[in-house]
Order: C-alpha cells, then sequence, then structure tokens
C-alpha cells in the first residue's frame, strides 16, 4: 500500500507539535507535499519506501516553517499599556528555517535511486571552427 498524508502526518508530528485546531490544514499540507514528492519519482518506483514519507513530512515542515517565518513580520512583538507589559519572542526564525531546509535537503538525497532524472549533459562534443 502506498505512503498516504496519514503517514506523512505521522511522521511530521516526529518534527514538530501540530495544536488539535490545526489537524485538517496540516493533513491537506501533508497531502499536498506528499504529491510533490510522489511527482519526483519513477514510475516502477517502491510507493511503499519510508523514505517518501521522510521526504514529504521534511517538505511539508519547511513548508510550515516558511509560513509561519513570513507570519511573525505582521504579528506585534511588543505591547505596553500602563504597568502592563507583553512581549512576544518570536525566536531566530532564519535559524530554523535553514535547519528544515537542511532537513528537506537530506531527505531528497535519500530518495534519488527513487527518483527520475531530470536533468541533462553534453557529452563528447566536437566543435568545428569556421573561419
Amino acid at each position: 500500500m502506498p505512503v498516504t498524508a496519514w503517514e506523512v502526518k505521522e511522521y511530521l508530528g516526529h518534527l514538530t507539535e501540530i495544536e488539535q485546531s490545526a489537524q485538517e490544514e496540516v493533513l491537506d499540507l501533508c497531502r499536498t507535499s506528499l504529491r510533490e514528492i510522489e511527482a519526483r519519482l519513477k514510475s516502477d518506483a517502491d510507493r511503499n519506501d519510508v523514505r517518501i514519507a521522510s521526504a514529504a513530512a521534511a517538505l511539508a515542515f519547511y513548508k510550515m516553517l516558511l509560513k509561519k517565518t513570513f507570519s511573525y513580520s505582521d504579528e506585534i512583538t511588543s505591547f505596553k499599556a500602563g504597568d502592563v507589559s507583553i512581549t512576544q519572542n518570536t525566536g531566530d526564525n532564519s535559524k530554523q528555517l535553514e535547519k528544515a531546509e537542511k532537513l528537506y535537503s537530506e531527505a531528497l538525497k535519500s530518495i534519488i535511486p527513487l527518483c527520475t532524472d531530470n536533468s541533462f549533459a553534453f557529452e563528447n562534443i566536437k566543435i568545428q571552427v569556421k573561419i
């Protein structure tokens, strides 16, 4: 049986906390990430391979952090009213995003044998110069 979005979501749950209110949104993200990974696969690739779920979860995680990073720019990070002061710590999002991108890159490397080769190269090219 091929990898499902539910399995991807389970893997994603090992990478980050998923709030109860975001379950459906996260499942949709896992579904689209899985489709993107499946689009890279050879037609005869083993669709049950655990590396597929891992790569899709890494992609979903990267997308989640990317969305989170962009949404922080619109949030209030400090608020003061009289003696009450609220400061929101957004952390170092760029480092988290870098780590998520590296995780995704490593996951993609692991599925290379399952993917189609969409690159090309020029070999044995002979150039004739006409004067």
